[in-house]
Parts: C-alpha cells; sequence; structure tokens
C-alpha cells in the first residue's frame, strides 16, 4: 500500500487518512477519493469525464460535485499546496508530479501509535474482586474498586491492559484466572477480593504469570471508606512494581484520576457507572438520577458531570426523547464542564469528544479524542468513539481500523457489536453496500435490542438491492420506534450531507415517511 508525501501533507492509502504536520485534516469521503485518484495519475492531465467514472462509478451526478470536490481540495490543502492542483481548461485536471513523493510499504516509517499492542509488551487482565462482604449488595463496590486500578493501570503506556467490559466477562466462572490468560492472550491476570464492613475495608490482590500459574505479588490493605482511595493507589503502585521494578512513582502519580470531596457523591457514582453504559432507557433514566444526586452534593465531580452528559447523549443517538437538541446541549455542556475542571482524565475528555463528534464539531472532537488516547493507550472505549468520529468524518479506512484495535483491548466486550455495526458504517459510507448489510447484521445479532442499527441496516439493504427485507426491516424499525420520521433520523445523525443522503433516500425507499 502506498503513502504519498506532498506540499507538507501526508497520504495514507491503507489508512486512509490525510494529515499536516501529524494532525489529521477533514477531507470527505467523495474530496478524498477524487485527490487519491489524481495523486496516482500525478503528472497527466485527468479528464473529467474520468475522474466522475472513477469516484462515482455507475452514477449520474452533474459537474457541480466534481466542481465542489475540487474546491474541497484546495481549501483542506490551504495555501501550503497551491499549484499543486491545476485546472487545465476544457481538459481536466493535473497535479504537478514533482512536488510527489510516493512511499511503498518498505519505505514508510513505523506508523504504530500509543496503545498498538506490541507482541512483547507486558499485559494483563485485571478480573473482577470477589465481594467478601456477605451482602450481594455491595458488589457494586467491589466493582468500583477494580475500575479504579484498571483505570490506574490503563495509563500505563508501556503495559497493555485488557478493558474493563472484556474483563469482567468472567465474574463469578469456574477456573476463570486460567481461561483469560489463554483467551485474552495476557502475560499477568490480577485477581483479588474486596470486604467491606461498617467502615472498614480490606483489600487484597494476587498477580499471577498466566503461563506458569505462578504467583509473582500477593498483598493484602487494610483501612476505612476515609483511607479508600489511598488503598486504591497503594495497590495499583504495588501492582505496577511487581510487573516493572523499574517504574517510576511519578509515572503512577499521573495515572491518578481526580477523586472527590464526597464518598456520598462517589458512592452514587460506583452505583451509576454500570447503568450509564448499559445503553438500555431504563437504566439510562436510572444512572440520570444517581449522577444528579452526586452532583448535587458535589458540583464539581468531573467523572460524574462527563457520565452525565454521555447519558444525555445516548438520549439523542438513541431516540429517548423528545427534545433532542436540547439533550445535545446539555449533554455538552456538561461534557465540557467536567473536561475544564479535569483536563488529563481520558475518561472524561472521550466523552467531550464524543459530545462535539454529535454537534459536529469534527476538529474539536478529534483533539480531544487524541489527548484521550495519548493519555490512555488502553481506553478501549476512546477508540470505539474514534472510529465512530471517523465514520461521521467520511473516513472509512481509518475507522475500521480504530474499531479493530478496539476489538484487541477488549475482546470480550459486551459493547463489541456496537464496533461491528461501526464497521458497517464504514463500509456504507465507501459505498460498499453489501458488506455494509452483512456486518450490521452480524452487530444486530450480538445485541437484538439495539433498534437503533436498524436504520442503517434498512437503508444500506435498498442500496444494496434488497429492496423486499429493507421494507421488511423497515417495519420492525417503526414498531420500535413510534413516529420516526426521516426528518427525526437526520436530526439525531452526525453524518457528512452525502452520506445523510443517501441515508435518506434508503429509508425513503423502504417506507419510512417523510
Amino acid at each position: 500500500m502506498t503513502t504519498f508525501e506532498f506540499s507538507g501533507h501526508r497520504l495514507d492509502l491503507r489508512k486512509g487518512r490525510l494529515q499536516r504536520g501529524g494532525h489529521d485534516v477533514y477531507l470527505r469521503a467523495k474530496s478524498l477519493s477524487l485527490l487519491i485518484y489524481l495523486l496516482e495519475n500525478a503528472g497527466r492531465v485527468v479528464g473529467k469525464d474520468e475522474l466522475v467514472n472513477a469516484v462515482w462509478p455507475n452514477i449520474a451526478v452533474s459537474d457541480d460535485s466534481l466542481t465542489q470536490c475540487m474546491k474541497d481540495i484546495r481549501k483542506a490543502l490551504g495555501a501550503d499546496a497551491d499549484g499543486l492542483v491545476r485546472t487545465v481548461l476544457r481538459r481536466g485536471y493535473v497535479i504537478d508530479e514533482d512536488r510527489v513523493r510516493r512511499i511503498g510499504d518498505r519505505d514508510a516509517p513505523n506508523a504504530a501509535g500509543a496503545g498498538e499492542h506490541a507482541g512483547d509488551a507486558p499485559s494483563i487482565a485485571v478480573l473482577p474482586f470477589e465481594n467478601l462482604s456477605g451482602d450481594p449488595a455491595q458488589d457494586y463496590f467491589a466493582d468500583g474498586m477494580v475500575d479504579e486500578i484498571i483505570t490506574a493501570l490503563s495509563r500505563m503506556r508501556w503495559l497493555f491492559v485488557i478493558a474493563r467490559n472484556s474483563s469482567f466477562a468472567y465474574k463469578g466462572q469456574a477456573d476463570s484466572v486460567k481461561r483469560a490468560g489463554a483467551e485474552l492472550g495476557v502475560r499477568y491476570v490480577l485477581t483479588g477480593s474486596v470486604r467491606k464492613a461498617g467502615d472498614h475495608i480490606r483489600l487484597t490482590g494476587q498477580l499471577i504469570d498466566s503461563s506458569s500459574g505462578k504467583t509473582i505479588w500477593a498483598n493484602r490493605y487494610d483501612g476505612t471508606m476515609a483511607d479508600v482511595f489511598d488503598l486504591q493507589d497503594q495497590f495499583a503502585g504495588s501492582v505496577v512494581g511487581a510487573i516493572q521494578p523499574s517504574i517510576l512513582s511519578a509515572e503512577i502519580d499521573r495515572s491518578r484520576r481526580k477523586r472527590p470531596e464526597s464518598l456520598a457523591a462517589y458512592d452514587y457514582v460506583l452505583h451509576a457507572f454500570p447503568l450509564a453504559w448499559s445503553l438500555e432507557r431504563a437504566q439510562n433514566d436510572e444512572a440520570m438520577t444517581l449522577l444528579e444526586r452526586a452532583i448535587v452534593i458535589e458540583p464539581d465531580y468531573p467523572l460524574a458531570l462527563s457520565l452525565l452528559a454521555w447519558c444525555h447523549l445516548q438520549r439523542v443517538t438513541y431516540h429517548w426523547t423528545e427534545t433532542p437538541a436540547a439533550s445535545r446541549e446539555e449533554g455538552l455542556r456538561l461534557a465540557q464542564k467536567g473536561a475544564a475542571l479535569s483536563g488529563d482524565d481520558p475518561m472524561v475528555l472521550a466523552v467531550l469528544g464524543a459530545a462535539h463528534s454529535f454537534a459536529r464539531d469534527f476538529e474539536v472532537a478529534a483533539m480531544h479524542l487524541a489527548r484521550a488516547r495519548a493519555l490512555d493507550p488502553n481506553s478501549a472505549w476512546a477508540w470505539l468513539r474514534s472510529g465512530w468520529l471517523d465514520v461521521y468524518r467520511e473516513w472509512p479506512e481509518a475507522a475500521i481500523e480504530k474499531f479493530e484495535h478496539f476489538a484487541r483491548l477488549s475482546p470480550r466486550d459486551p459493547m463489541g457489536y456496537m464496533a461491528e455495526i461501526g464497521i458497517g458504517a464504514a463500509h456504507f459510507v465507501a459505498a460498499r453496500y453489501g458488506e455494509a448489510v452483512a456486518l450490521t447484521q452480524r452487530g444486530l445479532s450480538q445485541q437484538p435490542g439495539a433498534w437503533w442499527g436498524l436504520r442503517l441496516l434498512v437503508t444500506a439493504l435498498v442500496h444494496a438491492g434488497r429492496k423486499d427485507e429493507a421494507r421488511h426491516a423497515c417495519r420492525r424499525l417503526m414498531e420500535t420506534y413510534p413516529g420516526l420520521t426521516i426528518t427525526k433520523v437526520g436530526d439525531a445523525s452526525p453524518f457528512d450531507a452525502d452520506t445523510s443522503e443517501r441515508i435518506a433516500a434508503g429509508l425513503r425507499e423502504a417506507g419510512l415517511p417523510e
């Protein structure tokens, strides 16, 4: 696969990514395809008919579409690229061959970024801790302790950490250590227990070499609820020290999330955390109630603010509100407030990136999501949201790459279906409709209740020529969302104009009312 360098820009065909100075440059899918075709034919005048056939195969478009794409390219490349693309009167366009450098795979530098799982990197899965409190209602507290430990470990850039959702798939399962090590492909497995009796807490841990079954480190920590954050820090620091004794304490310090002053607010957030990720309407409502209580107690609690922001944004995406604009605005406000209070928390930044994605502020969204991935290369959710951002930006190949990286970080994630549907959406953007149908159906088969995915499936089926199936799926969509219209789908969609028009055309053909 080829990479082009020209006028201070770099275009990686494998990733479908255009960059300037190491930063992504936004370009719509059709405009990017046009630029790629011109670069591949640099030095040759390419006629307008040839360009139309290459970029819009089997589709009748006007000259205005080609002209608009050329404007997009010139605007995206900026002054640095003046003269790179020339218009040849009554003939077509040509790229100055002398200003283009073509790099093959062997010449390209290693572009693996932070978070790429090198085979020799230490890797770990933190399994759910056993609740020894004698009260099943305290499970949430044990799970919350594990979440905090995973968060701290994940921000160690040299350590590959399996995401929380995949680790928690082994909760309550026999022989989980051996199975997790083999199935997740990690070198270390961390297990433990939490005993909470009144104000007293006992936290125990055991770090195991998954291949030999040998215990590398084990310890016990006792304290009170007032010491809970110190206990978490001591525990995470000991695990890091056992894996990499030379690690500096400063790196461990940087991994710590801003903690709340109020333990009552912290308790509400622990209860709300799994509910906020359930993607179920009733649990979303319950999570919002708990998070609002936490914020009443502690208005400047960044994690509570960002989780509440995500709940509001879910209401827009999944048609759970009659006022999507207000919910989107509130989600963005809360996310911005959380980030202002804690600009180095990857979770907070990832939510802010998602909020800006839904608001179509793509460059701002990309900045926050890139920062989240840099701070926590193991944040599966940041990679998932980054994949969806690339779908919205009409960068399908880059999106697929990020979704696949999400799957490596969290191979047993209950939210994996979102990546499958995301890859389906990327294929739809690229007009590969058969692949779009197959991947979307696969995602829906994993999570039949993800009815929002039917919006994509219906229109992909139409464009794939499977109109009877599309009409059947559309009836299911309308039964699930009474009163849904093409306009409402468009209001909730961050897609660019070209993709939005194709989505609307497919839904219209399948029978969804305007």
